[in-house]
């Protein structure tokens, strides 16, 4: 018995030997951003009183918002939107409109369009969330770069999932991206 589980820990040890070296290159970024999954927006129309926001961020568990006008992308609010512009100000949250807090206009991108843009948009303009949008500017998902690391990882699953030792420095029960 134990000369058999030898034996096929040795033939798994040797298939994983004979592997193809994993390389991660430019070509993978050439992937659309439609291989992302980009999950569907959590949006409010123009107008919509911040707190309500808010609450719909903190319901979805969603680190920004999508704000639309007649159904079309005209702004986002994240929460570091909230953080810098909302708390401890004073702001009556029923009455202030989302509008007041938002980025206006927010850069885009199509489901065709290469996930290297979104990194390149990431970076570039500092962003942690980018709006997906069709044709008509109408929001139909919103990458973030939890997304973005996701789908990195996923090119290294073996090298992720069974990383040894314990670097561990402390507790971990945050709540928060």
């Amino acid at each position: 018995m134990t000369d058999d589980i030898i034996e096929e820990e040795l033939q798994i040890a040797g298939e994983q030997d004979h592997k193809k070296e994993k390389v991660l290159s430019p070509k993978t970024f050439e992937l659309t951003i439609s291989e992302l999954k980009p999950p569907s927006p959590v949006t409010v129309e123009r107008g919509t009183p911040i707190g309500e926001t808010i609450l719909l961020m903190q319901k979805h568990s969603f680190g920004s918002v999508l704000v639309t006008d007649e159904g079309e992308l005209c702004g986002i609010i994240t929460e570091r939107d909230i953080l810098m512009k909302v708390a401890g100000l004073g702001i009556d949250l029923a009455r202030q409109p989302v509008d007041e807090f938002m980025t206006e206009d927010p850069l885009a991108l199509m489901e065709g369009d290469e996930i290297t843009y979104v990194m390149n948009n990431m970076h570039v303009g500092g962003y942690r969330h980018v709006p997906i949008v069709d044709e008509s500017r109408k929001p139909i998902g919103i990458v973030s770069i939890k997304d973005v690391m996701s789908f990195i990882l996923d090119q290294f699953p073996e090298e992720v999932t069974n990383v040894l030792g314990e670097p561990y420095r402390g507790q971990s029960l945050r709540e928060s991206a």
